[in-house]
């Protein structure tokens, strides 16, 4: 079953909604089509038979708690209609109104129990707080109880950390990929994904610049574990690692855990390293449409010199279905035949 985990959509009853719960800053944000037939026809075209909207992304926080959970329920419920309307030819990450912990529990429990979406889609951070914050808990408690997906995605807003990243578009370019390399560490070195082994990580744009420094960090870890660099920086500069949850033959295996998506058609060799750092069980097809091109997305994975037939049918066809424990198709997509 050939699933995109990556794609967008922002309708006009959401942004006029967060228009009208205080987001002024988004009166001129772009309102897609609700008219789904040119997605479903691109989706046939490469024989993608799922594709999974989250509305993760754009900055939609509402500070005000009422307004945070009338803003995510509005949005969860366009979803599921979509989801309805379409046959199951689309899937849905909810959205919650963290940071407002007891509300974004039963959303939670709505969108998993009751919409029976594919899992929780959530930012790197929530108002400046990183996802294993302390406060965040026992949200992180009750869907472990549920063996949730969590797909993390960056916010452009939220990537303006660095001096400098806040024109010309670099926030996006640069600063989203440092925040998406960000989130598996923290998720990992924070003990989360131990304290809670059920749930299901999924990261954006194959985590960011984090297979390009993958053995940079990997270093820096194994200074710390083995105290190689005592000389240089003194004992006591690495007294934060002494706490964390690592293999000190492999610090960096929490990190395969995880899933990553391939969102990333104008750096093929994304794949190639994520192939090299998490494995290509751990890679899953994702396109951000309607921002990038699904097309685009399957080709890359199509063409890809970095690997075999057999890997490119597990990242295509298989490691998303597996992920999310769907069952088999009855039948074969119309567009099977053209598939490798």
């Amino acid at each position: 079953m050939r699933i995109d985990v990556h794609a967008h959509y922002w309708p006009a009853s959401y942004l006029d909604k967060l228009v009208e719960l205080g987001r002024r800053d988004l009166v001129h944000a772009g309102r897609q089509r609700d008219d789904f037939d040119d997605r479903l026809a691109e989706m046939d075209s490469v024989g993608v038979d799922i594709q999974l909207l989250s509305a993760i992304g754009l900055n939609t926080e509402v500070a005000e708690r009422t307004g945070a959970v009338e803003a995510a329920r509005h949005i969860n419920d366009v979803y599921a209609e979509v989801v309805a309307r379409y046959g199951g030819r689309f899937g849905a990450f909810g959205s919650v109104p963290l940071p407002f912990v007891d509300e974004a529990i039963a959303e939670s429990t709505r969108v998993l129990d009751d919409l029976g979406f594919a899992g929780i889609a959530l930012p790197c951070v929530v108002y400046g707080k990183p996802l294993d914050h302390a406060d965040f808990a026992p949200f992180w408690a009750h869907l472990a109880e549920r063996d949730a997906a969590i797909y993390v995605h960056p916010v452009g807003s939220d990537s303006r950390g660095h001096p400098g990243l806040d024109a010309f578009g670099l926030e996006f370019a640069l600063g989203s990929t440092v925040q998406i390399a960000m989130a598996p560490l923290r998720v990992a070195l924070s003990g989360l994904s131990t304290r809670h082994p059920s749930l299901r990580f999924v990261f954006a744009l194959c985590g960011g610049v984090l297979p390009y420094l993958w053995h940079r960090y990997e270093r820096n870890l194994r200074r710390g574990l083995e105290m190689s660099a005592v000389a240089a920086v003194g004992a006591h500069y690495f007294d934060w690692i002494k706490e964390l949850p690592l293999d000190p033959d492999d610090p960096m295996s929490l990190l395969r855990h995880f899933w990553y998506d391939t969102s990333v058609q104008d750096i093929p060799q994304a794949v190639r390293l994520s192939k090299e750092s998490v494995g290509v069980e751990r890679i899953l097809l994702g396109s951000d449409a309607i921002f990038a091109s699904l097309t685009e997305a399957v080709q890359m994975i199509e063409k890809s010199p970095d690997l075999t037939d057999g890997e490119r049918t597990a990242v295509l066809d298989r490691n998303a279905q597996d992920m999310l424990n769907l069952p088999a198709p009855t039948a074969p997509h119309p567009s099977a035949g053209t598939r490798r």
